[in-house]
């Protein structure tokens, strides 16, 4: 079903400011009923895609490779962005000379005075603060420094939903983790109280359980609430109603062998290539005319330079780190599979409780859960890293988290 366009949200969500359980790492999320309302306003006009490029957006299926699109187009802050950029377009807003500064500074300063001696004051300290920052003035309207920042803007908006998109999958996962998680507890504690009942255990063993029970119960209602609230900040911000059904795309996969690859100091030098924030800063320096303009861009872009490197060489840790607890959650899957076949073996030939088998099948399946989750947890590194390098470095913070 092929509608003729998304409706946006009347707010926003910010965004800004990630069956069982194998199929879910892999398989999007279906729903038999997508809808998508029409929509009135998108950013671009409707000539500048073709009729394929447009139904390929406004289908009822989201996939990876389309939410930079998508944001581009039914954003609500990233939309407001460029609408208002190409309606200023011809305004005067852009690429001012310093006449033209000077110009403005006085004629507001002209209609301001000759009313009461306060304003008369009031006006004058605006004109002296105003004069004193015509080189900001004068950069905050080059429009390649505002192009590069909204183009900023809306990349980081695009990360940041497909850590957003991860999120949906790890909190459905904890959900199921947590679930079989409280089973456990509850088995716990009946243990506890029968051992009391019994004289074999103490009221302190059967408050410490009730008490893990209540905690684990906790937990899987906050996992619940975060798989909507991340599904609905997806919706939201891509254009859809909070409640819409869209099939969901699954994150792709990340292999050691794309890790492994990574140069970093090769990414070191494409990401200062790249980076908005170096980009913006070196047409700053070239637009400062006065010897303290040019003087705080000089430090300001050596500074950012710095952040480059800091960043890159952040995130790429994080990335290594997040590959070894994979593979340490790998290997511990491993050894409790062999436990329990062990358990399932002394089980059957009387040497082995039902009790004990129990638990080796619990820690099996908690176990496979989080080597899902730390799949995840790569996935999320892995294209934070790649965001830093295709231009997000030099914020200083992890803008896609």
């Amino acid at each position: 079903m092929k509608l003729s366009g998304k409706k946006l949200a009347v707010v926003l969500v910010g965004v800004m400011l990630m069956e069982s359980i194998a199929p879910a790492a892999m398989t999007a999320l279906a729903a038999p009923k997508a809808k998508v309302d029409k929509a009135p306003k998108q950013t671009s006009y409707e000539r500048e895609r073709s009729e394929e490029e447009w139904a390929k957006l406004r289908d009822n299926v989201l996939t990876w490779d389309e939410i930079r699109d998508l944001v581009h187009e039914y954003n609500p802050t990233v939309s407001s962005l460029w609408i208002n950029y190409r309606d200023n377009d011809n305004g005067g807003t852009y690429d001012l000379t310093y006449d033209d500064v000077i110009n403005n500074i006085e004629t507001t300063y002209s209609n301001s005075i000759g009313i009461s001696d306060a304003q008369d004051a009031s006006a004058e300290l605006t004109r002296k603060t105003a004069l004193a920052s015509v080189d900001t003035t004068i950069q905050n309207s080059d429009r390649e420094i505002v192009t590069k920042g909204y183009q900023k803007t809306e990349v980081q908006t695009a990360e940041a939903i497909k850590q957003k998109i991860i999120g949906i999958y790890t909190s459905e996962l904890n959900s199921k983790l947590y679930e079989i998680t409280v089973n456990n507890d509850k088995n716990l504690l009946e243990q506890a109280q029968r051992k009391l009942q019994v004289g074999t255990g103490t009221e302190l063993d059967v408050l410490k359980a009730e008490k893990t029970l209540k905690d684990d119960e906790t937990a899987l209602q906050k996992a619940l609430s975060d798989q909507i609230k991340n599904k609905q900040t997806v919706l939201v911000n891509l254009g859809w109603r909070y409640d819409a059904e869209p099939l969901i795309c699954a994150v792709p996969e990340v292999t050691d062998e794309m890790v492994n690859s990574i140069n970093l100091q090769e990414d070191i030098s494409k990401a200062y290539g790249n980076s908005y924030v170096l980009a913006i800063d070196e047409k700053k320096l070239a637009l400062a005319e006065g010897d303290g303009t040019a003087s705080s861009a000089t430090i300001t872009l050596s500074s950012d330079q710095n952040q480059v490197q800091s960043d890159m060489t952040s995130v790429y840790n994080s990335l290594l780190t997040a590959q070894n607890e994979l593979l340490k959650q790998q290997l511990d899957e491993m050894n409790l599979t062999e436990t329990l076949n062990q358990v399932t073996r002394g089980y059957a030939t009387g040497s082995n409780s039902a009790r004990e088998l129990e638990k080796a099948q619990f820690n099996l399946e908690a176990s496979k859960l989080n080597t899902e989750l730390k799949k995840y947890a790569l996935q999320s590194a892995y294209f934070t890293y790649i965001s830093y390098r295709d231009g997000l470095a030099g914020t200083g913070t992890n803008q896609t988290s």
